[in-house]
């Protein structure tokens, strides 16, 4: 064996217990694959469901047993940042699962790809948390996206679904393009020396003035890349067509976990390794935060889908998000955005779970068919009445509090207007979800009232639960926060 070779395996040995949840992700779902398909019938499918979920919980025990440390010629980082939002993917993605089975069993679409295409996606969101060099970014970025673009074009015989994969792959195959041509520009205008985060921050701070056109327009090319995998206003035209289209778990999935493992590395890219450059991507950025508080709540309100309306409404949370981007103070904007997300993935996916309860068929649901649910379901409709107010941010709700800590961080870091067109914009949103509540409440109900099952109750546990949280153990999440989110 070659000097070269051996020290690649030394290398290997060494650094390999760094990404042992993402390995372990991998090797199930290539096991799921081939020889796993064979153990089940087609009649079987709904088994891997559990499956999935059991492999879940032993990757989040993995990842919580994982030691700090820097590996792989420093190109991957575990810290709490990283574990921090990787837990956060990993309960977004049980979330998604969970939802499967009853949807994916009406319209007999089970299948042993559709489970491990989540695990695949979710090994390159663990990857992406803890990237901490533009080229593993973009290479995390990549097997993330491109088992989304799959799930989402995943009922081939609907052409709603077909067409917003193709939109999303095309979109997305563009964005990949601007994010690596601006890595390159970063690459050259450092000397060529290192695509690191952390040593890129030090070679910017020595540019020459001479360079300085080439940093504004890598950093601009990076941060337009990374806005589109967020969804963010003006890079958002997917978002819209790919929710609607995909089954609505995966839109749950796409709605949350993707944007947490792509907030992590926005935080690490940023916080990191742009951060002595902060005045070329501060006010762009601040653009693209508005922007998405703006549109994502103007254009909610006009919608008639509920998938479509939710997908608006996750532009907007995203633009709420970016201020602990923009904060300057790299750890409490991690922590802020970690307690918001947090909150965000459990109102969003329970939000979601109703819609799935309601759906029957796997038709797309519609404002109009949440009329009267209050009397045909009271206790669904109770807990999707505190999911939306919690989403619009309404105390003492869990949303509320999560708001409270990013816009007061937003505050103490000098950005203002942001945080006044935040709040402004959080109105119109508590305006077209109590429309959704007044269609519950105060409308009357087309059909009769249906037995509620387990699934009601465990929905509406949650839902009460997310009161307590807002209210009693609020102090107690930030201090969580503070703990496990560091960069």
């Amino acid at each position: 064996m070659t000097g070269f070779a051996q020290g690649l395996l030394d290398a290997l040995l060494r650094d390999t217990h760094l990404i042992t949840p993402q390995l372990f992700l991998m090797a199930v779902a290539t096991l799921m694959l081939w020889p796993g398909d064979l153990f089940f019938n087609r009649n079987e499918k709904h088994r891997w469901a559990p499956i999935t979920l059991v492999v879940l919980a032993i990757t989040a025990i993995l990842v919580g047993r994982v030691a700090d440390g820097e590996g792989f010629s420093r190109m991957f980082r575990m810290d709490g940042h990283t574990r921090g939002f990787q837990m956060l993917c990993i309960l977004s993605a049980a979330g998604a699962v969970a939802l499967s089975v009853r949807l994916l069993n009406s319209l007999k679409q089970q299948t042993v790809e559709y489970y491990a295409l989540i695990l695949f996606s979710l090994a390159g969101m663990l990857f992406l948390s803890g990237a901490s060099d533009l080229i593993s970014m973009y290479f995390s970025l990549e097997l993330m996206a491109i088992c989304i673009y799959i799930l989402v074009a995943y009922l081939r015989d609907r052409a709603t679904s077909v067409e917003a994969g193709m939109k999303y792959f095309l979109l997305g195959a563009f964005s990949s393009g601007i994010l690596v041509y601006g890595i390159s520009l970063l690459y050259g205008a450092a000397g060529g020396t290192t695509t690191n985060l952390a040593d890129l921050n030090r070679a910017l701070a020595l540019t020459p003035a001479s360079s300085n056109l080439l940093v504004y327009a890598g950093v601009l090319m990076v941060l337009i890349g990374m806005a589109f995998k967020v969804a963010a206003v003006p890079f958002h035209m997917w978002s819209p067509d790919a929710y609607e289209g995909a089954p609505t778990p995966i839109t749950a999935f796409m709605a949350t976990a993707p944007k947490a493992a792509a907030l992590a590395a926005f935080l690490r890219v940023f916080g990191t390794g742009l951060h002595g450059v902060s005045s070329d991507w501060v006010l762009p950025l601040s653009y693209i935060a508005g922007a998405s508080m703006i549109l994502g709540n103007v254009a909610a309100v006009k919608q008639e889908s509920m998938k479509r309306l939710l997908a608006y409404s996750s532009i907007a949370h995203v633009g709420y998000m970016l201020l602990g981007v923009l904060s300057g103070d790299p750890r409490a904007g991690a922590q802020a955005v970690w307690l918001y997300m947090l909150i965000y993935i459990v109102m969003n996916t329970g939000a979601f779970a109703v819609v799935i309860y309601l759906q029957g068929k796997g038709e797309g649901e519609r404002i109009d068919d949440f009329r009267g649910l209050g009397k045909k379901h009271p206790v669904l409709a109770f807990a999707m009445m505190i999911f939306l107010l919690s989403l619009a941010g309404i105390p003492p709700l869990a949303g509320f509090f999560g708001k409270f800590y990013l816009f007061k961080l937003a505050i103490e870091q000098g950005f203002v207007t942001l945080t006044v067109i935040a709040l402004l914009t959080s109105a119109v949103g508590a305006y077209y979800y109590l429309g959704v509540v007044a269609q519950m409440y105060f409308r009357e109900p087309d059909g009769e009232a249906v037995p509620m099952g387990a699934a009601s109750v465990f929905i509406v546990t949650v839902a009460c639960a997310l009161v307590l949280v807002g209210t009693a153990f609020g102090p107690w999440l930030v201090d969580w926060a503070a703990k496990i989110t560091w960069i």
